[in-house]
């Protein structure tokens, strides 16, 4: 029989030793996570929100100590022997064994346990609610429990009436939104449908020193005001957990480069080191046009000479002005609409970048836990687990050990990706002789196996490519997860017994690359429509693929993600593909979306072609044409849109012409970087990947060492 315990009732004595059998099953999850992290469209209190729904095992760990369950549970259930002093393991740790007996799942936003009995279940169940309501209201955290029976151990059936019991629950319960009282009200909070609070320092027991002078004059509702609170200790704890799994982030942190906001990110481009360099190049500039900068005098420098060599004077001054524009620029706003081929003079701070990324199959895993262990070798799943398979034990050692290996393994590529963009910033920083000042990543949410960051536009795709490569590893070494990249396919099958060959798992990320000032939460709602496209084609493949896909938001009046996607799906190979796709059942579809390293080489024979002469100052294969060959496109779909046939092929047919004219003046090298398809996404990808990060990608998929653009340019020139 499932029960719960309102908020505000007082937990009854908890016995100290089990009385009775049969024990009970234990499930406390947050619902409605998205509504609540995304209620407010201020990115902070987003960032607080994610934060306080990863506490969910913080609460319930302080729960089981305070109501004395865990005590009591050491004492009858893990013999003597075993409470003897022991090496404790490494605190990294991915292990089962780290974790009481009592543990079968501690993911981010849901927990389950096993205890004795009924009235224990109850008191831990209000135990962390009061706490969630107290800690953080507006978070609807809810918890169920059934009788296991003469059962001892979890098995995946257990699981399942455990779950169904959680959404017959969910359907007889109020909702949380009605614990916050509409009528009567003095304010309405900004930003939100609840009543405004007062600050938090006015009726803490304690007060609050530190809250934020915005938000002391500010009407705020009382779940918004602690979010906010809240998100200054996340954003910095997301820093510290990156530092402390990859320790070459730390001389980043120490130097300040490592923010935590985008307005901070905003700051680190206006720092005084900048204003000094401007001035620099500025005295530059006035010394190059021989500009007396004394402005008393009036005359020309002592040093002038007839002699001077003016085109060199013109060629340094150039390359003064365009640094000065690449730094400087970039804390101005745009107030125009941007064209496709006008991205190259959108300064980099003006766009940024939200980037969401998931994983493949990971829910298929928990539903399916028996297909699941039947993957695993034996052998490594006793190493790893520390049963065998047949162990009444081992589901519940399987769950944590998935759960805490899976946390590991996303932290750490989430880190070391933090970490490639970090090197890749200072090195283009240095190749501009400017100081490295900031790593342009703002982490949002680490959660499970969900990613989202914050990026400057030119290293949002580097980021993700770098956080899929470095998934994959990971996934393919860990002894765990290695097996379990098709438990969803095997599952669908019916095959209880299916054989995979260790690989990597997958994720799938989407990038939405937005002005700087866009509303966060409809860039993330963008994003997460991204991923799902990117998904549909990754798992078709056998095995399936990481996929990664992007879109550039130009015109800001269109908000719906499923009208933006489907606007430009007919004239474009994105998703692309991670690595090669499989020649066997589901390839068909691969067919139309190329392989990453494949589109690297793309962009950097595009380059060649779009850059102009420096001689003569023109492009072999002008942006222009390009760019026209991409409206004819996409006037084309629009057409289609309105099942305006003639039109649609008379666009075709120009965008056809235009290209057949490009293919006659440039034959084989045109044909290069693929067909009109293609011209879609190499006009903004050339804008949107850093040149140092492009070359490295070539060099990965070619034993030489890869050669710019402009030697490629000059070559076919030649």
């Amino acid at each position: 029989m499932a029960d719960y315990t309102r908020p505000g009732i007082r937990p009854r004595p908890v016995p100290s030793h089990p009385e009775r059998i049969p024990m009970q099953l234990v499930m406390i999850e947050t619902n409605g996570n998205q509504n609540y992290i995304f209620s407010s469209p201020r990115l902070r209190e987003n960032i607080g929100a994610s934060a306080q729904l990863v506490r969910l095992k913080e609460w319930t760990d302080k729960a089981l100590r305070d109501t004395g369950v865990r005590q009591a549970w050491a004492e009858f259930h893990e013999p003597k022997q075993q409470a003897r002093p022991k090496p404790s393991p490494p605190r990294e740790s991915t292990s089962p064994s780290r974790f009481s007996s009592l543990w079968v799942s501690r993911a981010s936003g849901k927990v389950i346990f096993m205890v004795d009995t009924a009235e224990q279940a109850k008191s831990i169940i209000g135990h962390v609610t009061r706490t969630a309501l107290a800690q953080a209201p507006g978070i609807d955290v809810s918890g169920v429990f059934i009788d296991m029976g003469e059962a001892t151990h979890v098995d995946e059936a257990l699981l399942r009436t455990l779950h169904s019991e959680a959404s017959r629950y969910a359907l007889e319960r109020p909702p949380a939104g009605s614990r916050f009282s509409q009528i009567p009200f003095l304010a309405r909070a900004r930003d939100s449908a609840l009543p405004a609070a007062p600050p938090l320092n006015t009726f803490l027991p304690n007060g609050l020193a530190d809250e934020a002078k915005q938000d002391l004059i500010t009407a705020y509702s009382l779940p918004s005001r602690v979010k906010r609170y809240e998100a200054y200790r996340a954003r910095k704890a997301l820093i510290e957990r990156a530092v402390g799994t990859n320790p070459g982030l730390k001389e980043d942190r120490d130097e300040d480069r490592l923010v935590r906001d985008p307005t901070q990110l905003e700051n680190k481009y206006k720092e005084s080191k900048y204003k000094e360099l401007q001035e620099q190049l500025k005295h530059d500039l006035m010394q190059t046009f021989l500009i007396d900068t004394d402005e008393d005098e009036g005359t020309v420098p002592d040093d002038y000479t007839d002699d001077v060599d003016t085109d060199t004077a013109a060629d340094n001054a150039d390359n003064s002005l365009r640094a000065i524009e690449e730094v400087f620029q970039d804390t101005e706003v745009v107030d125009r609409e941007i064209e496709p081929d006008d991205l190259v003079n959108v300064t980099k701070l003006s766009k940024v970048a939200v980037i969401h990324i998931d994983g493949n199959g990971i829910g298929a895993i928990m539903r399916n836990l028996e297909v699941a262990k039947s993957c695993v070798d034996a052998e490594e799943f006793k190493s790893s687990i520390g049963c065998q398979p047949d162990d009444p034990d081992a589901v519940r050692r399987f769950i944590l050990g998935v759960s805490t290996q899976l946390d590991a393994v996303v932290t750490s590529a989430f880190a070391n990706a933090w970490f490639d963009i970090a090197r890749w910033a200072q090195r283009d920083k240095h190749a501009q002789q400017l100081d490295f000042t900031v790593v342009p990543v703002v982490p949002v949410i680490l959660g499970g196996d969900d990613v989202t960051v914050i990026t400057s536009g030119d290293y949002a795709i580097p980021f993700a490519t770098s956080f899929l490569k470095h998934f994959e590893k990971k996934t393919a070494a860990d002894p765990l997860l290695k097996y379990l990249h098709g438990v969803d396919r095997g599952a669908a099958s019916g095959d209880d017994q299916p054989e995979y060959t260790p690989g990597p798992m997958t994720a799938a990320a989407g990038v939405a690359v937005v002005r700087r000032n866009f509303p966060f939460h409809i860039a993330y709602d963008l994003a997460e429509r991204l991923v799902e496209a990117a998904k549909r084609v990754g798992k078709a493949q056998v095995p399936a693929v990481s996929t990664l896909t992007y879109h550039v938001l130009f015109d800001t009046t269109v908000l719906d993600a499923d009208e933006v996607l489907s606007a430009y799906k007919s004239f474009t190979t994105r998703p692309f593909l991670l690595s090669p796709a499989s020649t066997g059942e589901g390839s068909g579809s691969a067919a139309q979306h190329l392989e990453w390293s494949e589109v690297c080489e793309q962009v950097d024979k595009f380059n060649g072609l779009t850059e102009e002469d420096e001689k003569s100052g023109e492009a072999r294969f002008p942006r222009t044409r390009a760019t026209r060959i991409r409206r004819f496109l996409s006037d084309a779909a629009q057409a289609q849109l309105r099942e305006k046939t003639a039109l649609r092929d008379e666009l075709k047919k120009r965008a056809e012409d235009e290209w057949r004219s490009a293919k006659d003046a440039l034959g084989k090298h045109v044909e290069a970087i693929g067909g009109t398809k293609a011209l879609f996404d190499l006009l903004e990808l050339s804008d949107l990947l850093p040149e140092r990060y492009l070359a490295e990608q070539l060099s990965e998929t070619s034993s030489r060492a890869p050669e710019s653009a402009s030697q490629q340019s000059e070559e076919a020139q030649a």
